[in-house]
């Protein structure tokens, strides 16, 4: 679906296109929209562009692939807004970006998408970009989002040593699912974000610009997340914890980690 906004600028109303994709990434209307967004006068015009879609996918994922758009050379030069709508607890696909060809890689592709705009302020990705999203220049983004996905690509550890987010105010990270899908004892050993990772992050000077920072479903302790707060006591620093949902039918076959779904009463003193 495509529409456009109506907002007051200074003086005179402007028209800013705001652009809406709702469907699923593998079919046609897909590749139209991509197809459209690769003329330079629509994608000059442009300044939100959101894509989403209903909870369908194949082996349990839902891979939007910009590879196509990216091979061209349109830029975008008015984009403020870009959002691919993360993976909700309730979905049984998870969705990710990922670059046409391999396999549930990443690939540099949301970097490549970010590195097509000039004043992005809001990025939403439903998974981690890899370490050469650090080497882009957005002296504008000032809230981002990483939705839940298997692979961090050790994005806090690259966060810490950046130096390209001046103006990040907002960040909202989601830990790996390993967390939800894999037992302990037979996950990767650096699967899941260390409390080290962390320290460096709030240590960091790219961190100083953070005001707030949503944490979801990390592994990390009360002590912890109290440590980090104490790093950075005026730090709106808010702990989230909704992962993956689970059948109820499936905890009696122990198919995936579940006990954090069943806490009971955790309003106890």
């Amino acid at each position: 679906m495509v529409g456009t906004a109506d907002t007051p600028d200074r003086g005179p109303v402007v028209r800013r296109p705001a652009r809406e994709f709702f469907g699923d990434p593998w079919d046609a209307p897909f590749e139209w929209t991509l197809a459209c967004l690769s003329d330079p006068c629509v994608a000059a015009a442009v300044m939100s562009l959101r894509f989403t879609g209903g909870d369908e996918g194949a082996n349990g994922s839902r891979e939007w692939e910009f590879t196509a758009l990216l091979d061209s050379n349109v830029q975008f030069p008015r984009l403020r807004s870009l959002v691919v709508t993360p993976t909700a607890p309730e979905h049984h696909n998870a969705s990710l970006i990922q670059r046409a060809g391999p396999i549930r890689k990443e690939a540099g592709e949301i970097a490549r998408f970010a590195g097509r705009t000039t004043y992005l302020t809001e990025l939403v990705v439903p998974n981690a970009p890899d370490a050469t999203f650090f080497d882009v220049p957005l002296p504008h983004l000032n809230i981002l989002q990483v939705g839940p996905g298997s692979d961090t690509q050790r994005f806090i550890e690259h966060l810490a040593a950046s130096r390209n987010l001046p103006a990040l105010g907002l960040l909202d990270f989601s830990e790996s699912t390993e967390l939800q899908c894999t037992w302990a004892d037979e996950r990767e050993s650096d699967a899941v974000t260390p409390f080290a990772a962390y320290e460096r992050l709030f240590a960091s000077d790219a961190f100083a610009p953070v005001h707030s920072f949503r944490l979801r479903n990390s592994a990390l302790s009360p002590a912890q997340l109290q440590a980090l707060q104490a790093m950075r006591p005026g730090l709106q620093f808010m702990a989230i914890q909704a992962g993956m949902g689970g059948y109820v039918s499936h905890f009696a076959r122990n198919v995936f980690p579940w006990r954090h779904l069943v806490p009971g009463d955790s309003g106890q003193r």
